[in-house]
């Protein structure tokens, strides 16, 4: 029999569009470390791991039972949990609002009271409505001075606490975000650790860490995340954690990508995987389960050398803007509410003050002409994620890209010569091309574009 070739010949809008997107080449500075073109400078083409997580209509005995593993699926969450320091990982491939919704299932029963984050996902504030539980809300007291970015203080979160115990109302679950988009991470373990030695009679808390999984494989961040736990598990035998990770927003893997992590006590487990098959849909995608088996295999061999990357590139960047005269080193927005002992900068996040070339949704604009992907942006200040589908080449493309805006704004484009009051150093090998008081011509430019299209980062010093 031969085989025949199936051509669409009827109107494919998604399918075009999503194609186009893919040729276009994009350097994404927002999630989906996926989404980002280019190898990464670590471990070359990711997507041909993913181009393997096949799918299939095979289950039990033939592969696994996704809701209660015993096989491979097993084999690979162990893996996971080891890897992320936890009593037990469990795969969801439906996102992270479905399961944060079986975390919140897991830990609640009928009659008790919960305090809620506020600055958690809109995921969490519909299930805790949805179940009927009793809720009472952390309001976050610290701001930034335009509002735009809020965060809860210690003596805020234990106070509240303290004073509905003290009334009568003690909060039997306690639901906290470990880390907001713009880069604010909480000390979880020290948060927790102050909390129970001070009184609090809570012992469930359920930590959206969301965009936390990269935070486990760096000294810096490590000691912050929600499963660094083990002392205070010694100390409270009765303390339950769990915590979610939109796995897709920080590691090589396929959109929806999730994973539940938990440490406390012998029945926790059992109630996470009753709760996932309560709410978890019956048909799991066994590639996106395939793509967090894969990810798991990427962070066990290469986790540290890419996280430790992305921080080198962050550096590169910051090194580069502090080049150019209309920006700086000052654009650079860090550390906020890093006055407070529990509060803590993602080096992977930078903000970037970009007033004196435009505002924040202009400058977006003309970065997306450049190929080049922002999502967030506050006033005049845009938020670039520097996850592991980052490469050189990206961080290059985005410098030269500010720079050509720059140089647009304050009206330097065309001069046919220029003289040079630095050194202009292609990165590596980091031999100047250009010394101080010699002339920029056209020649000299196409180096300079070359060199940054081959992801050379250009310094001028």
């Amino acid at each position: 029999m031969n085989a025949r070739v199936i051509n669409l010949t009827g109107a494919t809008p998604v399918l075009s569009k999503l194609k186009d997107l893919s040729d276009k080449n994009i350097f994404s500075f927002h999630a989906l470390p996926i989404s980002s073109y280019g190898k990464s400078d670590v471990v070359g083409d990711p997507r041909a791991a993913i181009s393997e997580c096949h799918e299939g209509s095979a289950t039990g005995e033939l592969f696994d039972n996704f809701f209660f593993a015993s096989g491979v699926i097993s084999e690979s969450q162990k893996l996971t949990a080891g890897l992320y320091n936890a009593g037990a990982s469990f795969y969801i491939t439906s996102g992270t609002s479905t399961a944060n919704q079986i975390a919140i299932s897991a830990l609640y029963e009928k009659g008790l009271r919960i305090l809620v984050d506020r600055n958690c996902h809109q995921s969490v504030h519909f299930h805790t409505q949805a179940i009927g539980a009793e809720v009472h809300y952390l309001c976050p007291d610290l701001r930034t001075k335009d509002g735009e970015i809020s965060a809860w203080s210690y003596d805020h979160l234990e106070q509240t606490l303290l004073n509905l115990q003290r009334s009568g109302k003690a909060c039997d679950m306690v639901i906290l975000t470990a880390q907001s988009y713009e880069g604010i991470i909480y000390d979880i373990p020290g948060v927790l650790e102050r909390l129970l030695a001070n009184g609090i009679n809570t012992r469930r808390f359920f930590i959206d860490e969301a965009w936390g999984s990269l935070n486990y494989f760096s000294e810096d961040t490590q000691p912050l995340t929600a499963m660094n736990l083990s002392p205070l598990l010694d100390k409270y035998p009765d303390l339950d954690v769990v915590c979610t990770h939109s796995a897709h927003k920080s590691l090589f893997c396929l959109r929806q990508a999730s994973i539940i992590h938990c440490r406390g006590t012998s029945t926790l487990a059992d109630r996470i995987e009753t709760a996932k098959y309560r709410i978890h849909t019956t048909s799991p995608s066994y590639p996106i389960v395939a793509s967090l088996d894969a990810a798991q295999a990427m962070m066990t061999g290469h986790g540290k050398a890419l996280a430790a990357h992305s921080r080198r590139l962050v550096s590169e960047f910051i090194t580069g803007i502090s080049s150019l005269k209309s920006l700086g080193g000052e654009a650079v927005c860090r550390g906020i509410f890093s006055s407070h002992w529990h509060i803590h900068c993602d080096p992977t996040k930078v903000m970037l003050d970009v007033s004196p070339l435009g505002t924040g949704a202009q400058i977006k604009q003309l970065l997306c002409n450049e190929n080049i992907y922002v999502k967030r942006f506050i006033n005049d200040v845009l938020l670039f994620n520097f996850h592991i589908g980052i490469n050189g080449q990206a961080v290059s493309t985005l410098l030269y890209a500010l720079n050509k805006i720059s140089q647009e704004k304050h009206g330097h484009i065309g001069s046919k010569t220029e003289v040079s009051d630095k050194f202009i150093i292609p990165y590596p090998p980091g031999v100047p091309l250009v010394f101080p008081g010699e002339i920029i011509d056209n020649e000299i430019r196409n180096k300079i574009h070359e060199y940054r299209k081959n992801g050379f980062l250009i310094i001028a010093a």
